[in-house]
């Protein structure tokens, strides 16, 4: 199986939501949040790398994945917030951390990619299983954040209504 398209789709995937991160600290976030789950079906495609007959994977191997992915989570989740601002809308709050963190967290993957001995269809099987361990939570625990800030008012009109 000639992985080059599938590469390109991850490294575009990754775009996108790096891209929709970083404006939505610059531009509001409209409606209440689904946009920020919709995301996760980006990864739907990614399903057959696991359902691959090709891939050779043991039940061990795609914990200690998930596990990982969990663990990259957690610096996303903690860099990730919401506030609302003096225009009664929400952005996500700046976050210098966070651009570093995704960032490297997708170059530690990348390079991880070329060390690791295995076929790579089973390759590829892991570390989509790794991104669905990061990304899951951290978008899940996003969306959470979000509907915190878009339940709290604090006084501050949320339309031009009230103005």
């Amino acid at each position: 199986m000639n992985y080059n398209p599938i590469l390109y789709i991850i490294i575009l995937v990754a775009a996108f939501i790096f891209y929709r991160q970083v404006t939505s600290m610059f531009k509001p976030i409209k409606g209440k949040g689904t946009r920020i789950i919709a995301t996760l079906f980006l990864l739907s495609p990614g399903f057959t790398l696991i359902m691959n007959p090709k891939a050779d994977v043991s039940p061990t191997a795609m914990a200690v994945a998930l596990l990982i992915g969990f663990i990259l989570s957690i610096p996303l989740i903690l860099t990730t917030n919401y506030e609302r601002r003096a225009d009664g809308r929400i952005y996500v709050k700046k976050s210098l951390p966070f651009v570093i963190l995704f960032i490297l967290l997708f170059a530690i993957r990348w390079s991880i990619r070329g060390i690791i001995d295995m076929d790579p269809d089973s390759r590829m099987a892991l570390f989509f299983i790794s991104a669905c361990g990061y990304l899951i939570p951290w978008k899940i625990t996003s969306y959470f954040k979000f509907r915190v800030a878009y339940s709290s008012n604090s006084g501050i009109p949320t339309d031009n209504s009230a103005l």
